[in-house]
Formats: structure tokens, sequence, C-alpha cells
């Protein structure tokens, strides 16, 4: 293929990977894990500390923080959510670039362009691309990661290659621990094909992989290497054998567990299967034709014709692949047996597993698949372009005719075959996008988020008394669906409940943001405060309203009880206690200040002698957030059993310090303060 030509395919390929990961760009979803990422990421752009840590991982330990460098930088640019949307898809643009860029230089052009074009329409490829989620930056570092070893290994042994295999590999393992498996790989590479590694070079490549976990290694040292004994606590855990990861991994260039409801995802996800179980038994049947290359380092390859053209050129015998020079197989050999290690070892690390595995812990395997898909389409087509050259050599004259129609015939399957897999992948990904654009997704997607964050600093900024109450799920900033508000709009201004759980009452007033219709809150605030024109969102079928309220004169409110956290109870609202119902209570507080220890409310229903009939346990208003002379309302249901004898009965509350479960005292002395009396009568 001429240059001229692959060029131009290539630059096809990368713009239709740009089509695919722009489109439907802001569709994807938000939850607690981006928003948390998020939020310490502009935390430290608006002027907070450098993070030394991210997030908690799924298996119990907090995650490096190179993520929030990464969402730091792009949100320094532009504080705009959508910002790290962009650099998620660059990302994914970079991965493709560089595995095409790679596999062109080792296996010639026109392997290169096909791993790249799987690697541009590959569902979950378009997806991560687009999600804003740790491990959906893994892409691009295992690429850099796995192509500057290859091009150390297989190439030449220059330190800038061993330099970027590194640094992708310290940030590859930072952004998803699950892909430190293939340090192992490298580790193991680097062994085989010593000869071809040179010892400055490798301590320059783990300088820098030492510097880019420095911030994280300061982190661990003032927690005690805390994380380090999470990590062998998740070690030491029972494990059982699985094929799991042999299906996830195949996922990977599937649509599997995306979206079901394209017509035919069934049978395409099983052509896909076929053909990369096809292109993996033709890559190990050209590592085994490569077995016997010599152990001496190749030569330094001439200027003038790339490793890929020697590599992929006709032999003098006239023979199969690998039966050229000593440095050409010499260079196949290790090219194909890195390729397969970092396919391979993920598999073998997860055969026994102690967590419910996810294709995302797989995703370090990448981009081998896609180098597997485009070198073992090559060497098809090389064995039948060979085959089909001595058989015309051989073949009688009345017989050559048939025999090239046949070869041609068989040549052009394996592509056709390729290429419609690849062209429904693209009609996937714009029906899936479609689909999440029409509202089949998860409730917040970044569009929502901009919108609602939009919004958010104009009515405050047209209300410059008031604060901001977002009313979603989640108790804590940490855990809220609407955290992503904090740090966005203003954290000194933006208060965030459970609408279930709590509804704050700043004074002197407040914009209300409903995002739980039919939530307990939500009925109170449609009855006591204004919605604003102008300032709702449609988010799948429900539309999430803006409402305007002012603190009704209260100074004058009697105190019912108080505790030493400067908590004041001021009133007790209860339903009627009913056998077999729900008996819901509403609490009205008024708080001094945040408490030194994080606060948790105890109501209970106690019967004559004291015991508990029945209580409810909860964070009610996030303790972290109480502000001085601010108020809040708790609500706190308490199931009432079906068969409670007539009797009397009397509620009582208790604040906890959590989590030791350690009683706040009340200022008159004694931990509990009974609310009132109940009498059950039944008639």
């Amino acid at each position: 293929m001429r240059k001229p030509t692959g060029s131009l395919l290539a630059a096809g390929i990368l713009l239709l990977a740009f089509f695919l990961r722009l489109r439907g760009l802001t569709t994807t979803g938000l939850w607690g894990d981006q928003a948390f990422t998020l939020n310490t990421a502009m935390r430290w752009v608006n002027g907070g500390a450098l993070p030394l840590a991210a997030n908690k991982s799924s298996v119990g330990f907090v995650n490096p923080p190179l993520i929030e460098y990464l969402y730091g930088f792009a949100l320094w640019l532009w504080p705009d959510i959508l910002s790290v949307s962009l650099l998620t898809m660059f990302g994914g643009l970079l991965a493709v670039a560089v595995t095409g860029l790679v596999t062109a230089r080792l296996f010639g052009r026109r392997a290169g362009l096909w791993a790249m074009l799987a690697f541009a329409v590959a569902p979950w490829a378009v997806f991560w691309s687009q999600l804003i989620w740790n491990q959906t930056m893994v892409p691009p570092f295992a690429a850099l990661a796995l192509g500057g070893l290859l091009l150390y290994l297989a190439h030449r042994p220059r330190a800038v290659y061993l330099v970027v295999a590194s640094a992708g590999a310290a940030a590859m393992t930072q952004v998803h621990p699950g892909s430190a498996v293939q340090l192992v790989t490298m580790g193991l590479a680097l062994l085989l094909f010593r000869r071809r590694v040179r010892p400055a070079h490798v301590l320059v490549g783990a300088a820098v992989f030492a510097l880019l976990y420095l911030p994280y290694l300061l982190y661990q040292i003032g927690t005690g290497w805390a994380d380090f004994r999470a990590i062998g606590d998740v070690a030491g855990q029972a494990a059982r054998f699985s094929g799991a990861a042999v299906l996830l991994s195949l996922d990977l260039i599937r649509a599997q567990g995306l979206y079901r409801a394209v017509p035919r995802v069934v049978a395409f996800d099983a052509l896909a299967a076929g053909l990369f179980v096809a292109a993996l038994a033709l890559v190990v049947g050209r590592l085994w034709g490569s077995r016997g290359a010599g152990a001496n380092p190749p030569p330094e390859p001439s200027p003038n014709l790339s490793q890929g053209e020697r590599n992929l050129a006709p032999s003098p015998s006239g023979r199969g692949l690998g039966r050229g020079s000593a440095a050409t197989r010499h260079s196949q050999f290790i090219a194909l047996s890195i390729i397969l290690l970092w396919f391979l070892m993920p598999l073998l690390f997860y055969l026994r597993a102690a967590v419910y595995l996810q294709n995302y812990y797989l995703v370090g395997q990448w981009p081998a698949h896609f180098m597997i898909l485009g070198i073992g389409l090559d060497t098809a087509l090389r064995l039948l372009e060979r085959r089909s050259a001595l058989a015309d050599e051989r073949a009688l004259a009345d017989e050559r005719a048939v025999r090239g129609r046949w070869s041609a015939v068989i040549r052009q399957l394996a592509p056709a075959l390729l290429l419609a897999l690849f062209a429904y992948q693209v009609f996937f990904s714009l029906r899936y996008q479609d689909a999440r654009a029409a509202g089949s997704g998860p409730d917040i997607q970044v569009r929502h988020a901009r919108t609602l964050i939009d919004t958010s600093r104009r009515l405050l900024a047209e209300r410059p008394a008031c604060r901001l109450v977002g009313l979603g799920r989640g108790h804590q900033v940490e855990n809220s669906d609407l955290a992503l508000l904090q740090e966005f709009v203003d954290p000194a201004r933006v208060i965030l409940a459970d609408g279930d759980l709590a509804l704050p009452r700043p004074s002197p007033c407040a914009v209300y943001l409903v995002t739980r219709p039919g939530s307990l809150a939500s009925y109170i605030i449609a009855d006591q405060a204004e919605p604003i024109s102008n300032a709702q969102v449609a988010v799948n079928d429900q539309v999430w309203q803006f409402y305007d309220w002012a603190a009704p004169d209260t100074a004058a409110a009697p105190v019912l009880a108080s505790w030493d956290t400067g908590l004041d109870l001021l009133a007790y609202s209860p339903d009627e206690l009913r056998p077999g119902e729900e008996m819901r209570l509403l609490l009205t507080w008024q708080a001094a200040g945040p408490p030194a220890t994080v606060q948790h409310f105890g109501v209970y229903l106690l019967d004559a002698a004291g015991n508990v009939v029945s209580q409810h346990d909860g964070p009610g208003f996030d303790s972290v957030q109480w502000r001085a002379g601010d108020r809040f309302v708790t609500f706190h249901p308490l199931p009432i059993p079906a068969d409670l004898p007539d009797g009397e009965y009397r509620a009582a509350v208790a604040l906890y310090a959590w989590p030791d479960v350690v009683r706040a005292q009340l200022t008159g002395g004694g931990d509990t303060f009974y609310l009132g009396d109940h009498v059950l009568a039944t008639p």
C-alpha cells in the first residue's frame, strides 16, 4: 500500500472515530464516582489543596490521584464538565491513533489500518471514550504502554520508547489499579528479551514511573500505608475459579452489555467473537512459525525500509511468513509474543477472582484485541496471496483461471465479513446514542448536569442573599446525586439533602431544586414555595423544578430540647398511631454550627416499660452542612407492628456520633428526650 493512500485512509478512520465519539457525548451518565472525582478536581481548581488521592475503589482502597490532575487540567482550561468529556474523548482518539501507528510500524500499513478501524468502531471503545469515569482513561495510557514496549523491544531499543511505556504504565495503573497486572507483562517481556534491554534505559523508565506515583506515596505515608493493607486484605479473600474473564474479554470487542434493543446485535456479537478467535489463531500460528528466531538481537534496521515492510517482505524461498532473515523473524517473534502476553496475562490473573468481575476490569487488555484483529487479517490475506501465486506457477493453463477466481473469492471474504461487522458496530453506536438522547439511560447525564449548574448559577446571581438547596438522593455531599452542584456552583451557598430524609430551611431565603418528585420534602416545597418560571429541567420522564422560598419570621420559636452538640429541637409533628401502618414524625431543628463529629438521629417508640416498639435511625440532614442559625426538618418513619396491643406509648429522640455510636448529651442532663405520649385504644 502506498504511503499517501495509507495516510488518507488513516485520516478517514480517525475522522470516523471522532464523529462516533463526539456524537452523543453529552448523553453519558453521571453518578457518585464521577461527582466525587469531578468535585475534587474542581475544588483544586477553585483554590483548594493539591489532591493526593482520588475516590475510593470498589474493593476498598483509595485510588491514586492522577485522574484528579487530568480532570483539573481540563477544568482549569474551561471550568465546565464538558471539558472533561472532551478530555476523555481525545484520550480515546489517541488510543486509536497509537494502536494504528505502532501496528503499522511493526507489521505493515494494512495491518495497522485494520487494527485502527477495529478500535475506532468497537461499541465499548466508543462508549468508554465518552463516559467520564476513572477507568475510561485506561485505553490511551494502555496504548502508550504497550506501544512503547513493542517499539523498544521489537523495533529499536531507544530510551524514549521505554520512557513512554513507563509513563503510560504509571498513568494506566493509577486511573484503574486493576490494570496493574500488565506491569507483570512488561517485566516479563523485558526479562525474556533482555538482550535487547539496556540497564540505563530501565533505570530511567523506573524513575519516571516512581515520579508519577510520588503524590500517592506521600498520601500513603501520611495514612500509615492503610490502603496497601486494604489491598492485602482483598488479596487474602477467598477466590474461586471462573471463566467469566474470557467472556468479558470478548465483550470488549462486542456490544454485549451496552444496549440489547438494537436488532441483530446477538448475531453480530457472535460474528465478532468468531472473527476474533480466527484472528487469534492466525497470530498464534504466525508466532509458532517464527519460533526458531535466533537469540541474538537483530541489527539496526535500514533507514530506507520500515520495520513492518522488512517483517512482511517475501522471503527468497517464496515460502510462508516468518521465513525471511533472522532479524525479521526475531522481530516478529518479539512483537507477537508481547501482544499475546498483553492479551493473556489479565485472563490468567482473573481466573481466580474474589470480586464480581465487570468488563472494565479487563480494559487494560486494550489495544491487544485490535492489534490481533489487524495482524490476523493481514496474515490471512498474505498467506492467500502467496498461495495463489504458487498455484499460478504450478497450475495448468486451463486450471489457472478457475483457481484464480476461487482465490479471489476467499481473499475478499474475510475483509467483507470484517467490514460488515464494523458497519454494524457503527450502526449500533448510533442507535445506542439516539436511545440515550431520547431518555433511555441514566437519570442524570452530562447535558442535564450542565443545565442544572448553569441555571443554579443564574438564579443565585439574581438572589445574592439566598442559598441553593438541592433535594435529591444521598444524604452526604459525597454520595448525593447532586454533588456536582457544590463545587461547580458555589460551595458556600449550596446545601444538599436527601428528599426523603430531611428538608433544610436556610435563612433568610432559599432556591430549592427538587429532583425527587414524590419525596416527602417535595410535597412540603410544592405547598409552601413558589415555582420559578423558566427554571425547570426535563430529565427522562420527569421535570425537575426550581422554587423560591423565603423563611418566615420565627425568631421567637420555643426550644423543646438542646444538645451539647449545639443542636436545638424546635418542633415535633407526629402522625396518628395505627397498628400495621407507618407513623411518621417530623422534627424541626436549629443548629448552632457544624459539630465536631458526624451526628445521626435515632427516633423511637417505647412502651410503658421503656421497651423499644419501633425505631428509625439515620443521618437526617448531613451534620457537616449545619450552619449557625439554620433550621431543618428531619423525617422519621416508624413502622408500627400490626399486633401492637392497646396501651400507652411515647416517642423519644436521641443524637449519637457516627460511626462510634456514642450518644450526645442533653444540656440539662441525660441523652434521650421524650417527645410525647400516644395512647392506642382500639374500638
